[in-house]
């Protein structure tokens, strides 16, 4: 899988890619996620979308390092470990499944609102080491000192 596109709606001010086949995908938010703008959890990670609810695209790519473009209101970066089955991005109410190639990497989320069309995209990078952070914070989010890299499953 070199890039994969499609269309989806947002709900609850989220966007979540998980793991397929968790039986719990989707995360809690306490206040300090809110102000990271994302709630992560091994196998699972939401991340805050520029507006509660509306149709979006979303870009799944794999690429060899962290990129952004002057388009770019927000971009996260998250350790993510792809296992047997592929994941799964969407909304509480629909997800759409994507083989990936099993490994470890650094995911790039990244924002974008281009002609009053919000895209989402997220890119895997290949990493023996990633780590979590803040690329570019738009007014929304309110960094903690630390990230919190854990969070509870949402029931």
């Amino acid at each position: 899988m070199s890039e994969f596109s499609f269309e989806t709606q947002i709900l609850y001010s989220q966007i979540a890619l998980f793991q397929s086949g968790l039986v719990t995908p989707f995360n809690d938010w306490n206040e300090t996620h809110v102000n990271q703008g994302f709630s992560w959890r091994e196998g699972s990670v939401s991340f805050g979308t520029l507006s509660s609810d509306g149709d979006c695209k979303v870009t799944v790519k794999m690429t060899k390092k962290i990129k952004t473009d002057g388009d770019t209101i927000r971009a996260i970066v998250v350790p993510f470990n792809v296992e047997k089955g592929g994941i799964e991005i969407g909304s509480v109410m629909e997800t759409v499944a994507i083989d990936m190639p099993e490994g470890t990497y650094e995911l790039l989320f990244t924002a974008t609102n281009v002609n009053n069309i919000e895209h989402y995209t997220f890119s895997f990078i290949k990493s023996e080491y990633p780590n979590a952070k803040v690329i570019k914070a738009d007014h929304e989010l309110n960094l903690p000192d630390n990230l919190l890299m854990e969070a509870n499953p949402a029931l």
